[in-house]
Protein backbone atom coordinates (compact mmCIF):
# COMPACT_ATOMS: atom_id res chain seq x y z
CA UNK A 1 0.00 0.00 0.00
CA UNK A 2 2.81 2.40 1.00
CA UNK A 3 4.32 1.15 -2.41
CA UNK A 4 1.32 2.07 -4.54
CA UNK A 5 1.28 6.13 -2.80
CA UNK A 6 4.60 6.26 -3.28
CA UNK A 7 4.39 5.68 -7.20
CA UNK A 8 1.03 7.49 -7.34
CA UNK A 9 2.56 10.42 -5.71
CA UNK A 10 5.41 10.25 -8.01
CA UNK A 11 3.21 10.06 -10.95
CA UNK A 12 1.06 13.27 -9.86
CA UNK A 13 4.15 15.52 -9.22
CA UNK A 14 5.55 14.69 -12.61
CA UNK A 15 2.22 15.86 -14.02
CA UNK A 16 1.79 18.64 -12.24
CA UNK A 17 5.46 19.80 -13.47
CA UNK A 18 4.42 18.81 -17.06
CA UNK A 19 1.46 20.68 -16.95
CA UNK A 20 3.21 23.78 -15.53
CA UNK A 21 6.01 23.83 -17.89
CA UNK A 22 3.87 23.53 -21.19
CA UNK A 23 1.58 25.99 -19.66
CA UNK A 24 4.58 28.50 -19.43
CA UNK A 25 3.93 29.01 -15.84
CA UNK A 26 7.75 27.94 -15.26
CA UNK A 27 10.00 28.83 -17.47
CA UNK A 28 13.59 28.80 -18.15
CA UNK A 29 13.86 24.82 -16.03
CA UNK A 30 16.59 24.32 -18.87
CA UNK A 31 17.95 27.78 -19.34
CA UNK A 32 16.04 28.02 -22.90
CA UNK A 33 13.53 30.74 -23.04
CA UNK A 34 10.03 29.47 -23.12
CA UNK A 35 7.59 31.77 -25.11
CA UNK A 36 8.27 34.88 -25.96
CA UNK A 37 4.73 36.39 -24.56
CA UNK A 38 3.84 36.45 -21.33
CA UNK A 39 1.59 33.50 -20.34
CA UNK A 40 -1.81 33.58 -18.98
CA UNK A 41 -0.73 32.02 -15.39
CA UNK A 42 2.97 33.29 -14.29
CA UNK A 43 4.30 32.05 -11.33
CA UNK A 44 5.42 35.46 -9.51
CA UNK A 45 1.86 36.54 -10.15
CA UNK A 46 0.51 33.90 -8.82
CA UNK A 47 2.88 33.59 -5.24
CA UNK A 48 2.70 37.44 -4.78
CA UNK A 49 -0.87 36.88 -4.51
CA UNK A 50 -1.10 34.20 -2.68
CA UNK A 51 0.99 35.74 0.15
CA UNK A 52 -0.77 38.43 0.45
CA UNK A 53 -3.91 36.27 1.25
CA UNK A 54 -1.95 34.11 3.36
CA UNK A 55 -0.79 36.99 5.25
CA UNK A 56 -4.43 38.36 5.16
CA UNK A 57 -5.79 35.49 6.41
CA UNK A 58 -3.09 35.03 9.34
CA UNK A 59 -4.48 38.72 10.25
CA UNK A 60 -7.32 38.07 10.79
CA UNK A 61 -6.98 34.91 12.41
CA UNK A 62 -4.34 36.43 15.13
CA UNK A 63 -7.47 39.28 16.01
CA UNK A 64 -9.72 36.41 16.24
CA UNK A 65 -7.56 34.81 18.69
CA UNK A 66 -6.77 37.97 20.49
CA UNK A 67 -10.48 38.61 21.31
CA UNK A 68 -11.49 35.35 22.41
CA UNK A 69 -8.65 35.46 24.34
CA UNK A 70 -9.64 39.05 26.02
CA UNK A 71 -13.62 37.65 26.05
CA UNK A 72 -11.95 34.71 28.13
CA UNK A 73 -9.86 36.53 30.50
CA UNK A 74 -12.65 38.38 31.26
CA UNK A 75 -15.24 35.60 31.58
CA UNK A 76 -12.66 33.70 33.86
CA UNK A 77 -11.74 36.77 36.60
CA UNK A 78 -16.02 36.86 36.43
CA UNK A 79 -16.12 33.79 37.37
CA UNK A 80 -13.54 33.58 40.00
CA UNK A 81 -15.24 36.77 41.40
CA UNK A 82 -18.58 35.19 42.11
CA UNK A 83 -17.04 31.98 43.15
CA UNK A 84 -15.41 33.94 45.81
CA UNK A 85 -19.08 36.38 46.56
CA UNK A 86 -20.86 32.94 47.04
CA UNK A 87 -18.14 30.83 48.77
CA UNK A 88 -18.01 34.52 50.94
CA UNK A 89 -21.73 34.00 51.31
CA UNK A 90 -22.34 30.22 52.27
CA UNK A 91 -19.24 31.20 54.70
CA UNK A 92 -21.09 33.78 56.34
CA UNK A 93 -24.06 31.75 56.38
CA UNK A 94 -22.55 28.88 57.86
CA UNK A 95 -20.74 31.51 60.36
CA UNK A 96 -23.62 33.12 61.44
CA UNK A 97 -24.87 33.07 65.10
CA UNK A 98 -28.10 31.27 64.28
CA UNK A 99 -26.57 28.72 62.37
CA UNK A 100 -24.23 28.16 65.32
CA UNK A 101 -27.26 28.55 67.59
CA UNK A 102 -28.81 25.44 65.97
CA UNK A 103 -26.11 23.40 65.53
CA UNK A 104 -25.38 23.77 69.78
CA UNK A 105 -29.04 23.29 70.51
CA UNK A 106 -28.93 20.17 68.17
CA UNK A 107 -26.07 18.73 70.07
CA UNK A 108 -26.79 19.74 73.45
CA UNK A 109 -30.61 19.21 73.66
CA UNK A 110 -31.52 16.86 70.87
CA UNK A 111 -33.49 19.59 68.92
CA UNK A 112 -33.94 19.65 65.73
CA UNK A 113 -32.61 22.15 63.33
CA UNK A 114 -36.11 22.30 61.41
CA UNK A 115 -38.87 21.86 63.16
CA UNK A 116 -41.67 19.79 62.70
CA UNK A 117 -45.12 20.21 62.34
CA UNK A 118 -46.01 18.93 66.11
CA UNK A 119 -43.36 21.89 67.06
CA UNK A 120 -45.37 24.24 64.87
CA UNK A 121 -48.19 23.84 66.00
CA UNK A 122 -49.92 26.55 68.95
CA UNK A 123 -49.80 25.43 72.79
CA UNK A 124 -46.85 22.44 71.70
CA UNK A 125 -45.28 21.32 75.53
CA UNK A 126 -41.72 20.48 74.59
CA UNK A 127 -41.26 18.63 77.44
CA UNK A 128 -43.73 15.84 76.45
CA UNK A 129 -42.23 13.03 75.24
CA UNK A 130 -45.51 11.53 73.47
CA UNK A 131 -45.47 8.69 76.50
CA UNK A 132 -49.18 8.48 77.52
Amino acid sequence: MKAASYVLTLLGGGIACFLLISLGVLDMVDGIPGTQAEPMLSLPTYLGFLSVMLTAVTVILAALAIGIGLIAAYTFREIRNEAAKAALSRLDEALSEEAFNDRVNKLLYGKRINPTVAELEQGFDPSDDGNR
